[in-house]
């Protein structure tokens, strides 16, 4: 009977445990950042080409700019979006988020108008004009 059950355990219950674990948890990791780095988290299916060549590209263009306002960049395309446990409010959507040192959504955008303000927004947020007053503009 305990062969049985241990037979059970091994092969139904520990391979489920297993597959939950290989998923990176949206929510931690985006919290891992907490407090040392401002968040850009873009979610896209794969056939918004457009969508994801601009996204792509504002980060190859905006090294400079995007390294002085500790921005990191989270993309998940297409089939992608499995690798990961997603929290409910970013399950079944797609777009961009601009999330804060501490954890919290501060602005979305469907399209890429939220590229276009995105420095803007960041360098009027307090913490954001501290740094600035502290660094010299080293990417004009």
């Amino acid at each position: 009977m305990i062969k049985v059950l241990c037979f059970l355990l091994t092969f139904l219950i520990f391979p489920t445990m297993s597959n939950s674990s290989t998923k990176i948890n949206l929510e931690h990791y985006i919290n891992s950042f907490s407090w040392n780095k401002r968040i850009i988290l873009f979610i896209s299916k794969e056939k918004y080409i457009h969508f994801i060549n601009e996204t792509d590209n504002f980060f190859k263009k905006n090294i400079c700019e995007n390294k002085a306002r500790n921005l990191k960049y989270i993309r998940i395309v297409g089939d992608e979006i499995n690798k990961y446990v997603i929290p409910n409010k970013y399950k079944n959507k797609y777009g961009i988020w601009l999330i804060g040192y501490d954890g919290q959504d501060k602005s979305y955008s469907t399209d890429v108008s939220l590229l276009k303000e995105i420095h803007n927004i960041i360098d009027a947020m307090p913490i954001r004009k501290r740094e600035a007053t502290n660094e010299n503009d080293k990417c004009k």
